[in-house]
Parts: C-alpha cells; sequence; structure tokens
C-alpha cells in the first residue's frame, strides 16, 4: 500500500510541475535565510573560538583569588586581603616540580595582561605605556622589529598610539634611533608599530578574536622587561608543561606546593580560566545573535507554509472526483490523509534540499565580504531538512483532513 501510496504522490506532482515550484518558492527563501545565517553563526563561532584559544593546553597560569564562601555555599569576593602576591621563592620551590618544562613570573595587572604600565619621558614629554615582552612577530610600520642581538641591550618598539595620544610629532618616524627613558632605563627607539583600524575590522575581530590591548602595548626585549618590572609585584605565576603529561596532576602539585608554602592566606590559588571564560561568552553571545536572526528569517518559512496550505486546498477542490472514485473502490479515509501529507511534504523537502544548497552558496559570498569561512555541520543540514518536512506535514494536514473526510457520493457528482 505504500508504495502505490508513494506512485500516487509522485505522479500527482509531477502532472502540475510549474504548481509545485511556484508551492516550493517560499520554503526555498526561508530554508535559504536559515542556512545562511546559521553556516555564517557557525563558522563565526569557530574562528572566535580558534582566536581567543592562543595558549595551548600546555600553557597555563596559576593566580591568587579572593574567592571565598559563606555559610550558605555561595562563592563572593573578599578584599579585605587582595595586597598578595607571588615572590621568586615560590618560582623556586615549584619549577622542580615533576612534568614542568619552564615557568616564568607574570607581572601582568588585570586587563593588561603580560605588560607593565610605565610612563615614558621624551625631552620633557610625557606618555603613558603598557610595556610587554618581545614575543616576535611585530607588525612594524617604521624602523625594525627584534634580532637577536637585541636580546640583551635595551630596545624598544613603541606603539603608534603613542603618537596619537601623548607626543606630537609630525612625522613618528623621526623617533626611530631616538632615546627615551622609561622607569629610570634609557631605551632606544628601533622601531614603531602599526597604527590599528578599529573602523575597517571584520565581524570575527569584534567578537574577540582581536586583542585590542595590543594596538596600545610597546615592546622590550624579555631580559630588560624582567629588569623593568622588579619593581613590580608578580600577579601570576606562568607554567609551561611537558608533553604527554597529566595536566591535573602537574597543576594540582604546583597549588599544593603553593599552599604549604603560604599556609595563612585567606584566599585560593587556581589555574586562570578568564580565557575559557570568554570563550563561553563568546560563544552565548554569538548563539543568541545567531538565534535571534534565524527567528526574524523564519517568518519566511511562516509565509511558505501558508502557500503549501492554499495549494493543497486548491488541489483536494480540483481533485474531488479522483478522491470520490478512489474511496468508492474501498481506498479507506487514512491512506487519502497520508497521500496528502505525503505531497506537502515532498514539495516541501525537495524546496528545504534546494535552499540548503542555495543557503550555503549566499553564505560563502557574503563571508567573503565579511571575513567569515562558512561552516556547514551535520546538524545545520539535518535540522533544516527535517523543519522543511515539517512544514509540509503542518501546514498540509487541515487541508489533508478535508479530503480523507470527503463523501464520495457528492464528491463523484459534484
Amino acid at each position: 500500500m505504500i508504495i502505490n501510496i508513494l506512485i500516487s504522490t509522485f505522479l500527482s506532482l509531477k502532472a502540475h510541475k510549474l504548481r509545485v515550484f511556484l508551492t516550493m518558492v517560499g520554503i526555498i527563501i526561508g530554508i535559504t535565510s536559515v542556512v545562511t545565517i546559521s553556516t555564517l553563526g557557525e563558522g563565526m563561532k569557530q574562528q572566535v573560538l580558534s582566536a581567543t584559544s592562543s595558549t595551548s593546553a600546555n600553557n597555563v597560569k596559576i593566580m591568587y583569588s579572593m574567592e571565598q564562601e559563606d555559610n550558605t555555599g555561595m562563592g563572593y569576593v573578599d578584599y579585605s586581603n587582595s595586597d598578595f602576591s607571588f615572590s621568586m621563592v615560590d618560582l623556586k620551590k615549584i619549577k622542580d616540580t615533576e612534568g614542568l618544562e619552564s615557568i616564568f613570573p607574570d607581572y601582568g595587572q588585570q586587563f593588561m595582561g603580560d605588560s607593565i604600565d610605565q610612563e615614558l619621558d621624551y625631552f620633557g614629554t610625557k606618555a603613558y605605556l603598557m610595556v610587554a615582552p618581545n614575543t616576535g612577530g611585530i607588525k612594524v610600520k617604521y624602523g625594525r622589529d627584534f634580532q637577536p642581538s637585541d636580546a640583551n641591550r635595551d630596545r624598544i618598539i613603541l606603539s603608534h598610539t603613542v603618537f596619537d595620544d601623548s607626543i606630537s610629532m609630525e612625522n613618528p618616524a623621526d623617533m626611530i634611533n631616538q632615546a627615551v627613558s622609561i622607569g629610570g632605563y634609557m631605551y632606544k627607539v628601533i622601531g614603531i608599530t602599526e597604527p590599528v583600524d578599529f573602523d575597517s575590522m571584520s565581524m570575527t575581530d569584534m567578537m574577540g578574536g582581536f586583542d585590542y590591548m595590543s594596538a596600545y602595548k610597546s615592546y622590550i626585549s624579555k631580559a630588560s622587561y624582567n629588569e623593568l618590572a622588579k619593581s613590580k609585584a608578580i600577579s601570576g605565576i606562568k607554567l609551561k608543561l611537558k608533553d604527554d603529561v597529566d595536566r591535573t596532576q602537574v597543576i594540582g602539585s604546583v597549588i599544593s606546593t603553593l599552599q604549604e608554602l603560604h599556609p595563612d592566606v585567606k584566599g585560593i590559588f587556581k589555574e586562570d580560566d578568564s580565557n575559557q571564560q570568554i570563550q563561553k561568552q563568546n560563544e552565548a553571545a554569538i548563539g543568541g545573535m545567531t538565534g535571534f536572526l534565524m527567528a526574524i528569517t523564519a517568518i519566511s518559512l511562516l509565509v511558505g507554509g501558508i502557500g503549501v496550505m492554499n495549494i493543497m486546498y486548491v488541489s483536494v477542490t480540483e481533485r474531488k472526483r479522483e478522491i470520490g472514485i478512489r474511496r468508492a473502490i474501498g481506498a479507506k479515509p487514512r491512506t487519502i490523509l497520508i497521500q496528502f501529507l505525503l505531497e506537502a511534504a515532498f514539495i516541501t523537502l525537495l524546496g528545504g534540499l534546494i535552499g540548503i544548497g542555495l543557503g550555503y552558496g549566499l553564505s560563502t559570498i557574503v563571508g567573503g565580504f565579511v571575513q567569515i569561512k562558512p561552516v556547514m555541520t551535520p546538524q545545520i543540514f539535518l535540522i533544516s531538512s527535517l523543519v522543511s518536512i515539517l512544514t509540509g506535514v503542518v501546514f498540509g494536514i487541515i487541508p489533508a483532513i478535508n479530503a480523507a473526510r470527503m463523501d464520495p457520493i457528492k464528491a463523484i457528482y459534484r
């Protein structure tokens, strides 16, 4: 029986090709819109997560937190003893922990990351600086990047924002090879970073893939940075773990050692999970934005569904005689119902598949302009296909019920 119903459904749709296509147009537009938004949203999410996962699993930062628990079991932050800082003794005690490859002090201050705040003095002109250690690959507009010979010398690459905010100089290149005073040390300017055009940033950058603080950082060699940071408190301890070690066990051992060294502190030692929190926030933001846009584009699916209902009503009206004859020769109402539902579902499924293809193609074109690579996941494909089928079933159910309940005698002679 199922095979006969499928054959009847196919022949009926084949006999009205133009009508079927026009019915599919609304579904095609709706699914195209949904797939375009979904694939771009998924692509944006993956790009942002990839960009924010700048540190590997082997790089860990241990920090001190004032988190406490009250008698309700809820966490809170106690700022009454927030002046704790690590010492070089701490680093020496934990550097021999099994599984550690290297260990470094971190002088970062909250949002500033791996940098310390300093004041630059250039012939009486003062400027605020965020000084960071050289990490290599600095984008320089004037002058040059660091070379191996600069490792133990007082050299600096200034941020271009210094000239935008503090030092009035018509041509920043004139600062190259000049000496500036920072924290009581004299540094030779060897380069100036490229200015950052925030207006031309891609959507991925705006969602967290770009480190905004890097636009304000000036760079010195690691040796010079450690010398300059001697007067600064050590706010964290950076660990680099060996490959193929139990990450949890190594971190636990380090924290246990710190607890033994500081038994009287009121806070806790823990791994800095700010990157993971940022990733979760970005995922939630992108998911919320994508869901909102999908809800708007889903309106076109509603319009397409109404179109399906309308065409199915027309089809039932035109085929009254056929329905009456089939009922007269023994066809059950359930059979008529299933056939019309299959016709509606097949129309919307076919339109959905076309819409999926067009949606991915459109998202690829749009992604080229906004610098986002769309990602088609199996979930997006399956959900889009199921939504297409459900649209046909939901909006085709009333016309199908009307056809199944039709009186065969009246249907034949009307």
